[in-house]
């Protein structure tokens, strides 16, 4: 299927990894120019990761836009003043639950937590840890979940990295194991855990309320299961060249991948409607 060319669009959400940012984390000048051309006519452009705040902003600033900014999938917003508007998590208890069964039965498997700006780990030297932190250039802070989130507190996400068998298996026995809980692969190798009310496409129904655009005027980029929902939602939607064959099977239109500038691509299929503020 084809784009709907003649609908004028008025709000872009993309993913980061696999989709915005190229295999070496880098965003194309052309891609940059483009969003920097929809942004001076008042398009938001909305980053939307499964990323903490500090793996994202720096990406914003790069771009030279102000938006807000979607959070671990949506467990967490920001305006655009980098202020939280909505936030969902798990319990501190039951984070700690989750925690604990990890390291006591996946004991190769390294398990993390996040908290609005707080990356926490009881082993930062972790060959995954130093892994995300020189992708996303977050650090983190050594420590356990008890240590940094108060009683009747929540996170916003576990991730548990591991190699993709162990991982596999670990995604079975969460799902088995404990309810309430979002639980995906967002690769091979990472699964991220998080509230059950939490997803990129409740994200993007918050932000199109709070804006007043309606669904189908709204665009969306992804390449991954996890996107799915946020690509199925928005009036119109890109799966990535690099994305899974299932997810090209599902979705509206496919560009090219994240190497050869397929948000451009996908940008330039389209029409906006000039929203100057």
């Amino acid at each position: 299927m084809t784009a709907p060319e003649t609908m004028q669009y008025k709000m872009v959400f993309c993913d980061i990894d696999g989709t915005l940012i190229d295999s070496t984390n880098r965003i194309s000048p052309g891609t940059r120019q483009k969003i920097q051309e929809l942004y001076r006519i008042g398009i938001p452009f909305i980053l939307v990761s499964a990323r903490m705040p500090s793996g994202i902003l720096p990406l914003q600033r790069e771009l030279g836009i102000k938006a807000p900014i979607v959070c671990y999938s949506g467990a967490l917003i920001l305006n655009e003043r980098a202020d939280p508007v909505r936030t969902v998590g798990i319990d501190r208890e039951k984070a700690i639950l989750i925690d604990d069964f990890v390291k006591r039965n996946w004991k190769h498997v390294c398990c993390s937590a996040y908290c609005h700006h707080d990356w926490i780990s009881d082993n930062i030297h972790d060959k995954w840890i130093l892994q995300e932190q020189s992708i996303t250039a977050s650090v983190p802070k050594e420590g356990r979940i008890s240590d940094f989130i108060p009683q009747n507190g929540h996170i916003h996400k576990l991730l548990c990295m591991g190699e993709a068998g162990a991982i596999a298996d670990l995604n079975n026995a969460l799902k088995e194991n404990f309810a309430g809980l979002s639980v995906y692969r967002s690769k091979d190798t990472y699964l991220e855990i998080m509230d059950g009310a939490v997803s990129k496409s409740g994200a993007v129904k918050y932000l199109c309320k709070a804006y007043d655009i309606p669904m189908e005027a709204t665009v969306s980029f992804g390449d991954n299961f996890n996107d799915m929902d946020m690509l199925l939602v928005t009036g119109t939607c890109f799966a990535m060249g690099n994305a899974p064959a299932e997810v090209k099977r599902q979705v509206r239109n496919v560009t090219a991948d994240n190497d050869h500038e397929g948000v451009l691509a996908g940008l330039e299929r389209l029409n906006f409607a000039e929203n100057r503020r």
